[in-house]
């Protein structure tokens, strides 16, 4: 499952620092930006399956995989993002987000519309708008120590554990904890408090891109209520729900995920 034959795993420098990827094939240009416990290899499902219709990108972002750490707000992110984006291609690109890489997305297609042709927001939201202190609250607190005093085995299966159904298949559950268990304190923790502190819900009109929220009926993470205002505040949105998988739909079902990217990126 964890692949990564045909797809170049390469490395650019930007204003933060060094910025990991994987890329691959030719035709419709689309960056996946990863989640919290993610990383660009979140993404081989998409990236095996799909290079004769799609080139695609996948970062890690900052503070993930090989990629240098960078600043702890959205807009850090975000501006990252837009440098890659600009580094990698002269078109609008699409833009694929899951769960923390979603608030990424957004937050480029509101701050730079002209480069994104079209928005797929995967098991997301737009952000925990918490304020009052420079700490992530205790539940990311709590991942953090986990994340440090756990073998990083242990600390994978345990992510994994919350975020799949509990009838998830072996490989499945393997591949997601293997995954979440390549996770680094200085990225995710930058990551958690930027996601805590974000609150995008007023700039929602702000997207430009027809866009499509992705929702699993057996996400626990980020269930449909979270994704609720994105369906009330983008102009221009269509809503489709991934039965009985959870947290992690691109790995859960990458064939049904697949058809969904394709048909709405490819089939318009």
């Amino acid at each position: 499952m964890n692949s990564i034959s045909g797809t170049d795993r390469l490395s650019l420098r930007l204003s933060h620092g060094n910025l990991s990827y994987l890329h691959a094939g030719r035709g419709i240009p689309v960056v996946f930006f990863h989640g919290l416990n993610g990383s660009a290899e979140s993404w081989l499902n998409q990236l095996n399956a799909l290079d004769c219709e799609l080139e695609m990108w996948a970062w890690d972002a900052p503070g993930y995989g090989a990629s240098d750490p960078g600043g702890d707000a959205l807009d850090d992110l975000a501006h990252t993002a837009i440098a890659f984006i600009e580094h990698i291609t002269e078109r609008p690109i699409n833009l694929v987000g899951h769960s923390m890489g979603g608030l990424v997305a957004m937050r480029v297609a509101m701050l730079r519309p002209e480069l994104v042709d079209r928005l797929v927001l995967s098991c997301t939201h737009p952000g925990h708008g918490l304020t009052g202190g420079n700490e992530a609250d205790e539940r990311y607190q709590r991942r953090l120590r986990e994340l440090s005093d756990m073998p990083a085995q242990q600390y994978g299966e345990r992510r994994a554990k919350g975020m799949l159904p509990a009838d998830t298949p072996d490989a499945v559950f393997r591949e997601v904890a293997r995954i979440a268990a390549t996770a680094r304190a200085e990225g995710m923790g930058r990551a958690a408090l930027a996601i805590q502190r974000a609150n995008l819900k007023p700039d929602l009109a702000l997207i430009r891109a027809p866009t499509l929220v992705l929702t699993a009926d057996q996400d626990t993470v980020a269930p449909l209520s979270k994704a609720a205002p994105l369906l009330e505040g983008i102009a221009d949105v269509r809503h489709r729900v991934f039965e009985g998988l959870g947290h992690a739909p691109n790995i859960e079902d990458g064939c049904r995920y697949n058809a969904v990217l394709t048909d709405f990126l490819v089939s318009h």
